[in-house]
């Protein structure tokens, strides 16, 4: 089966720039692939590629193809690099083709360099193990690579893992199954479904690599379905005992509801510290839980030390000497962290978030001339978002409240005048 790009110039001029290294076969891979045959186009702006050799040294010449640098590398020798086309940002993301060997269940691989054939069989469900080899010259169109029957369950709306051992061998595919669910509206064939409940009984879920799983808990935040992932892991329970409370339930269901609908607001947060939606999805999931339930749960998780000991801090605040609790306020104050105003907001209940939505409404509908500058504003303004650039909106904030900013345009020039001065600078 060949798949043409016409009517995609985006892309064929994109393929176009990637250069090839001599005497090494080049393939496009994962969902890029299985959207482009679901859908006859890509939904993101990503793609997967793997090379039969180094993928660091096609990393590198690709990298000053776009005139860029590489990313970090992996200790699996995958890099990812941050591209510009067309005025267009596209992830790519570059790997050796490659096999995994699990001696330990749940643990990092062993890694031996393949063919492609041998890397789509590795892979995690089969709509996933398809691939277009990159042929020389690019001829506009690509042939199917399909040794694993992926396009077949594509037409059914299957998801399929290619091992039994799959979910034992990599639990982190659990929680990827579950992201695929929603995002493609797939279930699993009667295979998968079986391994997925012996995992569920056996505490498969318990053995999964934290750092994995919780970019794994990230990548589902990021999904548009990203409410109804949520609720399909409440529903499928794949940590069984080891959180007994944290199932559904009406409250629980409501938090989610308000978190999802807060990340829309995500730029009103921006000068009042890091909004970290993850951070404030584990508060809808962990509150009310026994605070040793809940220190369970962020080891399981793989929640970072850091934003764990923030989220203790939010939900088992210490009280103060006058017997009041350091963080815990009653009403919803400017001063407050992300997470404090969230609490507040699902503690008063439904007419508190109607009230704070209300309140935001307003706040959009000022002239634009009264708007005060967002995060979004100083990205276009060649400020990268980073810790420099909350510290940017907190100075600018405190400049308009002592009367020295008093518009939108005064605060843009103010902005632009300090942009010229770091560049005078460095």
């Amino acid at each position: 089966m060949r798949i043409p790009l016409s009517g995609m110039p985006f892309w064929r001029s994109f393929f176009r720039r990637i250069p090839r290294l001599p005497g090494r076969k080049a393939y496009v891979v994962g969902g890029w692939v299985r959207d482009m045959l679901m859908l006859r186009r890509p939904t993101r702006p990503e793609i997967d590629l793997a090379l039969e050799g180094d993928a660091v040294q096609w990393g590198e010449a690709i990298a000053e193809s776009f005139g860029v640098r590489i990313g970090r590398v992996s200790e699996f020798r995958t890099c990812k690099i941050d591209v510009l086309h067309d005025k267009v940002p596209v992830r790519i993301d570059i790997a050796s083709c490659r096999t995994d060997d699990y001696p330990v269940p749940g643990g990092m691989p062993v890694v031996t360099p393949s063919s492609i054939y041998e890397d789509l069989y590795r892979r995690d469900f089969s709509v996933n193990a398809m691939a277009f080899p990159l042929e020389e010259p690019f001829q506009n169109s690509f042939l199917l690579m399909d040794p694993v029957g992926g396009y077949e369950d594509l037409v059914r709306k299957e998801l399929r893992i290619l091992s039994p051992a799959s979910f034992e061998d990599d639990p982190v595919r659990i929680f990827r199954l579950f992201r695929f669910q929603e995002r493609l509206g797939f279930t699993p064939d009667l295979r998968t479904s079986r391994a997925l409940e012996s995992a569920r009984l056996n505490g498969t879920f318990l053995r999964s690599s934290k750092s994995r799983l919780w970019d794994e808990i990230q990548a589902a935040i990021r999904e548009e379905s990203r409410c109804a992932i949520v609720f399909r892991w409440l529903l499928e329970k794949p940590w069984e005992n080891a959180l007994p409370s944290l199932k559904m339930s009406s409250p629980r269901r409501k938090r989610v509801f308000a978190w999802d609908r807060l990340t829309v607001h995500e730029s009103v947060f921006s000068p009042l510290g890091r909004f970290w939606r993850e951070m404030l999805l584990l508060l809808a999931l962990f509150y009310g839980l026994p605070r040793q339930e809940c220190d369970r749960g962020l080891r399981l998780l793989g929640v970072p030390e850091k934003r764990a000991r923030v989220l203790r801090e939010s939900l088992f605040p210490v009280p103060s000497e006058n017997g009041r609790e350091k963080t815990a306020q009653s009403d919803i104050l400017p001063n407050l962290s992300p997470q404090m105003i969230f609490l507040n907001l699902v503690r008063g209940g439904p007419e508190t978030f109607a009230s704070f939505e209300k309140a935001l409404a307003d706040r959009d509908q000022q002239p634009l001339g009264e708007m005060s500058l967002t995060g979004r504003d100083l990205i276009k303004e060649g400020i990268e978002p980073s810790p420099e650039m909350g510290n940017l909106l907190i100075e600018i904030r405190e400049l308009r409240e002592k009367g020295i900013l008093n518009s939108r345009q005064e605060e843009l020039d103010w902005v632009r005048a300090w942009v010229r001065s770091r560049r005078q600078k460095s």
